[in-house]
């Protein structure tokens, strides 16, 4: 069974193209960096982007040569933050979506002994938008779709997305929920809007799906969440206890929040494997998968070595790496 990666970034070109026009006419969305990081930030990742994100982001050779690098045969690819384009509204949100649906698709075609892919939906033009394009992307052979942990200032919970949440549920969509950078001005220094406020921010988005009765109302959904699901795993004691001592904790759970782990899947994006065999323990190994975020600079590097070094069994290793991806990719 082969080793496969499930937090695999792409980008579709023409889909950036589509979105220039409306950079033009909006500067201020012309990088997205500069809105949550200072000037010395911004200008690295545009020069690592410039030396190999790109190139690493499309061309498929070349991710094949890195994947086989790091001892991996297959992804499961998606696009990251900055190519969710949420600020492009009405028809054209709608044809990004699409263009970029149709790249992944043909993308994962060209390849599919190594490739998978994961769509884009408009959640910026509301649910019922986002249930259309979703079900028009699984049928272009697409597994599900990538989401940030918001909209804008609109929390995945709310009334105007249960239309696409109805319709992951009823087409068995694997839904990866992946951080937007943290809109938080304490943040914005030393990177911390990644390396604190990613984590943090899915946090916040996978602790208001479980309190908000979410998994009540659609007890089949299956969750993705980047990044060994923020600071979830290590959270959920505090929310468990919360849950039993504040009333208004439990409005919406009849069940402590522990049980809806079993609609949830963490990636082992640790960088500690300390944390990695913690986070086993506390999930359970059926529930942890292989993820790098390949190509950036916050990638799980080496990742099969990190998790066989780990101290895992090997039947914990076996699901980490193969097994459950596989499951998730229905291979």
């Amino acid at each position: 069974m082969p080793n496969i990666d499930l937090h695999h970034h792409i980008n579709i070109p023409a889909a950036e193209e589509l979105a220039a026009s409306e950079r033009k006419r909006r500067p201020q969305h012309a990088d997205g960096f500069e809105n949550f990081f200072p000037p010395v930030s911004a200008e690295h990742n545009r020069r690592l982007n410039q030396e190999r994100w790109a190139v690493q982001l499309r061309d498929a050779q070349r991710k094949v040569a890195d994947m086989k690098a790091d001892r991996l045969d297959m992804a499961l690819v998606s696009t990251s933050p900055p190519h969710f384009f949420y600020w492009i509204g009405g028809t054209l949100g709608n044809e990004v979506c699409r263009v970029t649906n149709d790249g992944i698709s043909a993308f994962c075609k060209k390849d599919a002994a190594h490739f998978r892919g994961l769509g884009n939906v408009p959640l910026q033009n509301g649910g019922e938008a986002a249930a259309a394009e979703l079900e028009r992307a699984m049928r272009l052979g697409l597994l599900g779709c990538v989401i940030a942990d918001r909209v804008g200032p609109h929390a995945l919970d709310e009334p105007q997305f249960e239309p696409f949440w109805a319709a992951a549920e009823r087409l068995g969509a694997l839904v990866f929920v992946h951080p937007d950078f943290a809109d938080f001005k304490p943040l914005y220094p030393y990177y911390m809007a990644n390396c604190v406020g990613n984590p943090l921010a899915t946090t916040v988005a996978a602790a208001r799906l479980i309190l908000s009765g979410h998994f009540e109302r659609y007890p089949g959904l299956k969750l993705l969440l980047a990044h060994a699901g923020g600071n979830l795993p290590w959270a959920i004691g505090r929310i468990q206890h919360s849950w039993n001592a504040r009333p208004e904790t439990k409005v919406h759970t009849p069940h402590p929040p522990r049980h809806y782990f079993k609609n949830l899947y963490f990636d082992v994006i640790t960088f500690s494997q300390s944390a990695l065999r913690w986070m086993v323990q506390e999930v359970g190994a059926d529930h942890v998968v292989c993820g790098t975020d390949y190509p950036y600079d916050m990638m799980q590097e080496r990742v099969v070595d990190f998790v066989e070094g780990a101290g895992l069994s090997a039947a914990d290793q076996e699901k980490v790496l193969r097994a459950n991806p596989a499951k998730l990719i229905r291979l």
